[in-house]
């Protein structure tokens, strides 16, 4: 019986980031109450440690994506563009939940054009997080390191946009 739940759960997640028209992108949701986001410190595929406490006093994008999902991949450019248009007040970090190589996770990377770093995704990650339903899926910290907003799905870049700019003026 716990293989066919295994199986069906696999199935519904890849489904979830399949390459459709519809529904449509993400829209924020706006938490009602700041949570704050614990601490956590992960290398990069290059080997860099990454800490989002080093990051405290700006706003951090944390994208959870995978190399094989669709809207994943359509999302990576819109992140890319928000890190160089705010630069250092804005920090994006991508999460990889992929069992790809690191070889592999780096030349897509390099071919996708990311400017912000890569970790993979982790347990003890995972825990300081909320839960991860679908993927992508993307938490907006404020600099605080409080969590104000998430989209479950591919975000809507104009929305996601909204969100960041929203943070960066305070």
């Amino acid at each position: 019986m716990l293989p066919r739940i295994i199986a069906v759960i696999a199935i519904a997640a890849v489904a979830a980031c399949g390459d459709r028209a519809t529904p449509g992108p993400a829209a924020a949701n706006r938490l009602a109450k700041p949570f704050p986001i614990d601490s956590f410190t992960a290398p990069d595929l290059d080997g860099r440690s990454i800490s989002l406490a080093a990051w405290k006093g700006q706003v951090v994008v944390v994208n959870v994506w995978a190399t094989w999902c669709a809207p994943c991949r359509r999302e990576l450019p819109v992140l890319a563009a928000l890190q160089t248009k705010y630069q250092e007040r804005v920090r994006v970090l991508g999460i990889l939940q992929d069992n790809v190589t690191d070889e592999f996770a780096r030349q897509f990377a390099k071919q996708a054009q990311l400017n912000f770093p890569v970790i993979r995704s982790t347990f003890e990650i995972e825990t300081r997080l909320p839960a991860i339903a679908v993927i992508p899926m993307t938490f907006v910290i404020d600099p605080a390191g409080n969590m104000v907003s998430m989209f479950a799905g591919e975000a809507d870049p104009t929305e996601l946009e909204k969100e960041v700019a929203r943070l960066v003026v305070k």
